[in-house]
């Protein structure tokens, strides 16, 4: 019993001596409370809408401040355009439009019924299932107060007078795998390269071939690029073989253009592998290096937009996830597989992700030179 707590004596100090790796054990608690306590919020609140108000009338005004007077609901524009409702939905603005007709009214003052046409985007078909049922509490509980008394009293106690006509676009059947095999197909490559780039280096230091490799006739950056290039290269093929058994599984079927999709995927595995150059410098063992990595994998995960909507988060917590690459990601590849998005469409993904796509894999790489010198 002695030589047991000998050798917890001996394993303790070492986990002491490890300055990093203590400071990293004491911190990471915290960072994952405030994370994981504000992201996991499943309400569904916020909903980034669009009306087009053509009745234009006290009546239709009213009925958009009720929606105003929700937390359900987020009117981020009003139009007279149609046409705008659809382009702001496949442009990620929106994730609801709602046309109100110009005899709205008119219909509402003559027999107090009136109909409204609302498009959801269901690539989420739970959010658009809840955001359904949140309008239509809406509508049998404020639609009264826009009826006259004369024409209500013939109607039943809590008949709704207002009937949404509901059309769900791009997953018209609510299906939650058309909805999370993409992502999970984003998760996999993650997980693919960003431990296997953290631990390739690494490695090389703890078998001290890396001093060999660093007298071969080659530049750092080239070193750099033939360890990482492998993995980018796997990585691909790996998201091929995904999509196919997607497709053959699931029965879910890409609709936009393959060369964008690869497209996004390289810039985004521009960043996992160039956090996974980072982690190896940091890192002095494979253990501390798939530790750090899986503490980035968590927080990139649940700020993503994987699980839950970014929308549902705090709105500190939305400033932060617009760093994360694979939020970025998430949008990509969901809109390129359900919406058959063009490029235009998805640029104000692509940018911020080539950005810090480049940027992480530049950094990570001047940081490993200078730590050979």
């Amino acid at each position: 019993m002695k030589k047991f707590f000998i050798f917890v004596k001996k394993e303790v100090l070492q986990i002491k001596a490890d300055s990093f790796m203590l400071r990293f054990l004491l911190l990471a608690p915290f960072l994952q409370l405030i994370i994981l306590g504000f992201s996991l919020n499943q309400d569904t609140k916020n909903i980034r809408t669009v009306i087009c108000d053509l009745d234009k009338t006290q009546l239709s005004r009213q009925f958009i401040n009720e929606l105003r007077t929700t937390d359900r609901f987020s009117i981020i524009a009003e139009t007279t355009d149609y046409n705008t409702l659809e382009k702001d939905i496949r442009q990620w603005k929106a994730a609801a439009g709602i046309y109100i007709p110009p005899d709205f009214s008119e219909k509402l003052s003559r027999s107090g019924t009136a109909s409204l046409t609302v498009l959801l985007d269901s690539v989420n078909g739970s959010q658009a299932l809840t955001a359904c049922e949140y309008l239509a509490e809406i509508t049998a509980d404020k639609a009264p107060s826009l009826v006259p008394e004369t024409i209500l009293a013939s109607y039943a106690a809590g008949s709704s007078t207002i009937t949404p006509s509901v059309h769900y676009w791009y997953n018209p059947e609510l299906r939650n795998e058309s909805y999370m095999i993409p992502g999970v197909a984003v998760l996999i490559i993650t997980v693919t390269t960003l431990m296997l780039g953290a631990s390739s280096l690494v490695r090389e230091k703890e078998t001290g071939t890396l001093d060999q490799l660093l007298v071969m006739p080659l530049s750092k950056l080239e070193i750099i690029a033939g360890k990482l290039f492998p993995f980018l290269v796997y990585a691909c093929v790996e998201l091929f073989i995904l999509l196919i058994l997607s497709g053959f599984i699931f029965t879910i079927h890409r609709a936009g253009s393959i060369l964008l999709l690869y497209s996004s995927v390289i810039l985004y595995l521009f960043a996992t592998l160039g956090l996974g150059l980072f982690i190896s410098v940091l890192a002095g063992t494979q253990q501390q290096a798939m530790f750090i990595a899986w503490f980035f994998m968590i927080f990139m995960i649940l700020l993503s937009g994987f699980l839950l909507p970014v929308d549902n988060m705090p709105q500190w917590l939305q400033y932060i996830t617009l760093v994360n690459p694979m939020r970025y990601m998430m949008e990509c590849i969901r809109a390129i597989y359900l919406k058959a998005s063009p490029l235009k469409y998805l640029l104000p993904q692509l940018i911020p992700l080539g950005i810090i796509g480049t940027g992480i894999l530049a950094g990570g790489t001047a940081l490993f030179s200078r730590k050979l010198r």
